[in-house]
């Protein structure tokens, strides 16, 4: 019951972003432009996600992989907004980032590290979770390692800690929207990543 009403709050969450992000005019500048595609992909795989956990086919496996897809979305408007030159969002355009998640994921937390702001916040509050899922191996894989039986379920504990995640990376997506929708003129600078991340 308690997944039931975590799984209710995702939705309730994604309808919420999908209501500010659909209908806005998009700004004449070609890296918040990118970083806004991005970050609507992200918010469908969010939404995806939870489509999948409430579906009456048990496919919790496809929902475990879809986070990674989501994460290194969100983590790729991160990297346009913050991080990518001008050299670098123009090979974006034609051929993505070339990054790895892992990568993404470090170049935007050394950008990130010890600044205010929600987007900061965001990923330090969720930095065990996310270093789990991106640093860590395959977590689909490691359900099928534990148990006894072939079950398309995955345990609740399993389950919430993905929505959870998976809505962090949501409001990870919303608050980067709200940033680069205003503030397009004010770039920050990119600084080194911190020495615990994984290059």
């Amino acid at each position: 019951m308690e997944l039931e009403h975590m799984l209710a709050r995702a939705e309730s969450l994604a309808y919420r972003i999908s209501s500010e992000f659909n209908g806005q005019p998009l700004p004449e500048d070609e890296r918040a432009c990118a970083a806004i595609g991005c970050l609507t992909v992200a918010q469908q795989h969010h939404s995806a996600i939870i489509i999948l956990f409430r579906n009456d086919m048990p496919v919790h496996a496809a929902a475990f992989a879809l986070i990674r897809h989501q994460i290194e979305t969100a983590f790729n408007a991160l990297w346009l907004w913050y991080c990518a030159t001008d050299d670098e969002i123009a090979r974006f355009m034609q051929d993505g980032s070339g990054k790895t998640v892992r990568q993404l994921v470090a170049q935007v937390d050394g950008v990130l590290a010890g600044r205010a702001g929600d987007e900061a916040s965001i990923i330090r509050s969720h930095w065990s979770q996310l270093s789990d899922f991106v640093f860590s191996g395959e977590r689909r894989i490691r359900h099928w390692l534990d148990a006894n039986v072939v079950d398309a379920i995955y345990s609740e504990d399993a389950v919430a800690e993905l929505v959870d995640l998976s809505n962090s990376i949501a409001e990870l997506g919303l608050a980067t929207y709200r940033s680069l929708s205003g503030g397009a003129a004010d770039m920050p600078v990119a600084e080194q990543p911190r020495d615990k991340a994984v290059k």
